[in-house]
């Protein structure tokens, strides 16, 4: 193995973790590959490099050594004094002729720029803006939906903001339901998804922005193993027990549809709630979903493309407060109690069991805050709080 001194980035110190624990077999050669952006034959060799040289192993070969066409220090010195003295007003390509042509220096454009840059010399490059593209809209009503909130003095400017939490249609542009609340959750967005599927189906896939209660911001510290991937939200996890999808925008303007409606409601809504002197959530709640959006959808929707629709029906039997919701394992203690946030529970007699101590159960905290505890064999186990 060689002795030459390298230096570890960040990247090279999770990969050389990831390959580690594939070897430990703390996880799959699958795991590793898919956490890396690998195939499993590069991680099986990364693996046979780890055991055979360290954390070396995970270094390209040619780490650490002196690149053969670096340029001697002596001649960058004398570049950088004639491009900043005799020959300051030169741009790049300029400059490269004239090291050529007068002091038989031949140099590319590029190297000069990488040499002169971070002293300010030369303007730094345009940026091109992207050429943007109106995206089409989905052809089957129910293929793609909007979620998303939007702070705002709905009640009237004297009154403090509330959130609208809103569902819309992209391929009819309709609004399906919403909520008011003092702020943006999970909770809030469950129980808007509970409504569309109850009232519709369920959806193909949800287009939605970055926030916290739909996607993790958590990022593993080189003090802990790399992770295959980012833990799922509880919301990413009840999307995917009912195969619906999710897909992040980076920016408020990839998702335009969605941010626009919102936009329109603000011109008509507001009014509609001062006309009706509503100024309350709950109310105006019932108000937006019995009378402001049937009439909005009949005024502004629009017909879809293909009037064959991709909505779902929910399976039946199935609670979709069961889905959409928290879930949490909790072992049962000696005296039949489990504790959840700080808050102890008991949990009573069933009729398949006298006891549960030392059970694993599912505790599942739904939308409306109540708590449920689910036994794998017994079901649903009736409990109560403890002061």
């Amino acid at each position: 193995m060689s002795n030459r001194e390298v230096t570890f980035t960040m990247a090279q110190v999770q990969r050389y973790e990831t390959i580690q624990a594939a070897i430990e077999q703390r996880m799959t050669a699958g795991e590793a590959a898919q956490g890396l952006g690998l195939s499993r034959r590069q991680v099986e060799r990364l693996k046979a490099k780890v055991r055979d040289q360290g954390e070396t192993g995970v270094l390209h070969g040619n780490a650490g050594r002196t690149p053969w066409n670096r340029k001697p220090d002596d001649l960058k010195q004398k570049v950088l004094a004639l491009a900043t003295g005799e020959y300051a007003a030169y741009n790049f390509s300029h400059l490269a002729d004239t090291l050529s042509s007068d002091h038989k220096i031949r140099l590319c454009d590029e190297t000069l720029r990488g040499w002169l840059r971070p002293l300010g010399h030369g303007r730094p490059p345009r940026r091109a803006k992207a050429h943007r593209l109106r995206r089409r809209r989905k052809d089957h009503e129910g293929e793609w939906l909007f979620l998303d909130g939007s702070p705002h003095p709905w009640f009237g400017p004297e009154h403090d903001p509330v959130c609208l939490l809103l569902a819309t249609d992209d391929a009819t542009g309709k609004p399906l339901w919403g909520k008011f609340q003092p702020h943006e959750d999970r909770d809030g967005c469950f129980e808007v998804c509970y409504h569309v599927f109850l009232t519709f189906g369920l959806n193909g896939l949800w287009y939605l922005d970055r926030a916290g209660h739909f996607v993790t911001t958590r990022h593993g510290g080189l003090h802990v193993a790399q992770r295959l991937q980012q833990d799922d939200t509880p919301f990413q996890q009840a999307m995917q027990r009912l195969a619906v999808g999710v897909q992040f925008a980076h920016s408020p303007q990839a998702r335009g549809r969605g941010e626009r409606i919102n936009g329109s409601f603000q011109g008509r809504l507001v009014a509609e709630l001062m006309h009706e002197g509503i100024t309350d959530c709950p109310t105006a709640t019932r108000y937006l979903n019995r009378t402001f959006i049937p009439r909005y959808a009949k005024r502004f929707g629009r017909t879809p493309a293909d009037p064959k629709h991709a909505w779902r029906p929910v399976p039946d039997g199935l609670d979709l407060r069961t889905v959409l919701c928290v879930r949490h394992q909790r072992t049962v203690a000696n005296d039949n109690t489990i504790s959840l946030d700080g808050v102890a529970y008991q949990l009573l007699p069933s009729a398949g069991r006298n006891h549960l101590a030392h059970a694993v159960v599912e505790v599942q905290q739904w939308f409306d805050q109540s708590v449920h505890c689910v036994h794998p064999r017994y079901g649903e186990v009736r409990l109560k709080g403890i002061l």
